[in-house]
């Protein structure tokens, strides 16, 4: 019946007001801090924190495999829609093109690459057919293969690799020993 609510569930006056329940489902809850004032911290698809490693340390080294991590809450492991933006520092060697085979997104061929001076774009894969409603945190791991031409900086040095998504950008830090 239209204005029925179940037992014990009063009729919200605003969505700010809206009581949480644990009996209330993930999607419910989401969309009630949703319709409040400001950020919503801890909803998921938003980074927390990145890393890096690089194959080898060794100023000028070519090719370098990169592996890049991310980690922040997702549902049922889906890292939601992309794409990651890897912006490179100017003195790392990129190659003039990437194919997706040279990208693995945990694991496998990331669903599309693009560079653009040090700016590499990394497609993520589309969202399951079917989906559980468990969120916790998680970690989504992108490797750039040597394969794809990628270099160190000719000098010894800290650098930074910044990665976005979703809004939010976090840097992930390195540093090159003299060769």
């Amino acid at each position: 019946m239209p204005g029925r609510r179940a037992r014990g569930y009063p009729e919200p006056t605003s969505s700010a007001s809206i009581p949480i329940r644990a009996a209330w489902p993930v999607a419910a809850i989401a969309l009630a801090l949703a319709g409040s004032a400001g950020a919503v911290p801890g909803l998921p698809g938003l980074p927390r924190s990145a890393s890096v490693a690089l194959s080898s340390l060794q100023a000028g080294a070519r090719p370098v495999a990169l592996t890049l991590e991310l980690d922040y809450d997702m549902q049922c492991g889906y890292p939601g829609p992309g794409p990651v933006v890897i912006e490179l520092p100017a003195a790392e060697h990129v190659p003039s093109s990437l194919e997706p085979a040279q990208v693995l997104v945990d694991g496998r061929q990331a669903a599309s690459a693009e560079i653009s001076r040090h700016a590499v774009s990394v497609g993520l894969s589309p969202p399951p057919l079917v989906m559980c409603d468990v969120i916790g945190p998680d970690r989504l791991t992108i490797a750039l293969l040597r394969s794809a031409g990628f270099g160190n900086p000719t000098r010894p040095g800290s650098y930074a690799i910044t990665l976005s998504r979703a809004g939010t950008t976090l840097a992930a830090h390195f540093t090159i020993r003299a060769s």
